[in-house]
């Protein structure tokens, strides 16, 4: 049985048959035993408590559902795993969709709950703070996200952003790839066109430390100068902005990194989900 979550307006996607039908895949009620609550409502509520920034006390005086239902809910969530699992499989399932991918990476930190060194996080002397950090890969037209990682908030954007190069398959359409100098890597930009040939690359280089001109020319190899693909860079701070601002990552009261990975994943499933429950073209 569907049913309704009293959100905005601008949340209602949460209502949406479509969510429902996604959700029940996952979701689906044990097949022997207590059935309990149906978990596709729990989740919503966790969608809900997501987007409305409220805690599992309110959740309770909501829905009517103990507080504590809904921690071991999701706890039971994190340890299975799910949360990762699912986000990957949606990403198989809608990247074939996309007849062509601009892709654009960067990494965002956030700041630890407790404002003090936790399992996993790392103090960035550029932010002047302990936190974690993460990494993400989207497309620029449907600003979806589409591989990313998690990691301490003292770690180089670089490193990250070759293991995100690596778990994107070579078979997606990709015709861009953006990303700022923090990627500026000769083998970082060869891994790229050897993956995608077709795609064009814009990463700015960094000021040369010498004026070697054959060091500056292969620097420059597979790089385009078109300036439409590098103003798509900043797409992704916008993205960035829109997931602490609207799904509140890194509001919430959780603390180590690995209720930061399920948060993280958590807000990608969201908009992913919201996607899909709008008219597609």
């Amino acid at each position: 049985m569907d049913h309704h979550i009293p959100t905005y307006a601008r949340f209602q996607w949460i209502n949406h048959p479509t969510i429902h039908t996604v959700l029940r895949h996952f979701l689906a009620p044990p097949a022997v035993g207590r059935k309990g609550y149906d978990k596709v409502l729990m989740f919503q509520w966790l969608m809900y408590k997501a987007v409305m920034g409220c805690s599992y006390r309110d959740l309770e005086s909501m829905s009517g559902i103990d507080h504590s239902t809904f921690v071991k809910f999701r706890q039971r969530l994190l340890r299975t795993r799910w949360f990762t699992r699912v986000f990957r499989k949606l990403v198989t399932t809608i990247a074939p969709v996309l007849e062509s991918m601009t892709l654009v990476i960067d990494s965002s930190f956030v700041e630890t709950y407790s404002r003090h060194d936790e399992h996993g996080s790392g103090y960035s002397g550029y932010k002047e703070k302990t936190g974690y950090k993460l990494h993400q890969m989207i497309d620029y037209a449907t600003r979806l996200p589409l591989v990313q990682l998690t990691s301490s908030g003292n770690e180089a954007d670089i490193t990250y952003g070759r293991q995100l190069l690596d778990r994107a398959p070579p078979r997606w359409p990709v015709r861009g790839f953006a990303a700022d100098k923090g990627y500026d890597s000769m083998d970082f930009i060869h891994d790229i066109y050897r993956k995608w040939p077709r795609s064009q690359i814009a990463i700015p280089m960094r000021r040369p430390t010498s004026g070697n001109a054959w060091n500056t020319a292969l620097r420059k190899a597979h790089r385009t100068t078109d300036s439409d693909l590098y103003r798509k860079r900043t797409e992704i701070e916008r993205y960035f902005s829109r997931k602490k601002r609207v799904f509140n990552l890194g509001e919430e009261r959780t603390r180590h990194l690995k209720n930061f990975r399920a948060n993280c994943y958590l807000t990608s499933i969201m908009e992913i989900l919201e996607w899909l429950s709008q008219p597609q073209p």
